[in-house]
């Protein structure tokens, strides 16, 4: 058995066996005014950034590409240097699945900064794209692996 969160933050615990491993990319993303895109989790109302799961033989910069452009539609986006890589076991309970996931934080920045509005975004999870000042944000605002994202914050923000 493992114990985990599930999306509300409540611990969990399910068999191993129900676990798949999930390889993940997000971009923490700057404009030029040193703003982060962020987005709104459906599923509990929560903040997190663009990106998602890494397909079959695609690279990680490839994936987070790719995720940037189907969730954000911003074009421009420069991918830096991987900032943390995170080991998170998480269960999904709006599609009852449960994840060994590898997720890996890239700094990117961009010049470019208009989000696509939710009917354009083509995530079910991810919604009400915007930009956002580091310091406006809090540990209360993640469902999960908070003090990990206000670390990556924090060390962003002081360069």
């Amino acid at each position: 058995m493992i114990k985990c969160k599930n999306q509300r933050n409540e611990w969990v615990t399910l068999p191993r066996n129900k676990f798949r491993f999930r390889p993940s990319v997000y971009g923490i993303i700057r404009n030029p005014e040193g703003k982060i895109c962020v987005c709104r989790n459906m599923s509990d109302g929560k903040i997190w950034f663009p990106g998602g799961g890494i397909n079959v033989g695609e690279t990680r910069k490839d994936a987070l590409l790719r995720e940037i452009a189907e969730e954000t539609g911003l074009a421009g986006v420069e991918i830096g240097e991987c900032l943390s890589s995170v080991e998170n076991f998480f269960f999904y309970e709006p599609t009852d699945e449960a994840m060994h996931a590898f997720l890996f934080f890239y700094d990117c920045q961009t010049s470019d900064q208009k989000l696509k509005n939710n009917d354009e975004v083509q995530d079910d999870e991810a919604r009400d794209f915007r930009w956002v000042e580091i310091s406006s944000l809090s540990k209360d605002d993640f469902s999960d692996m908070q003090e990990e994202i206000m670390l990556i914050l924090s060390d962003l923000e002081a360069r």
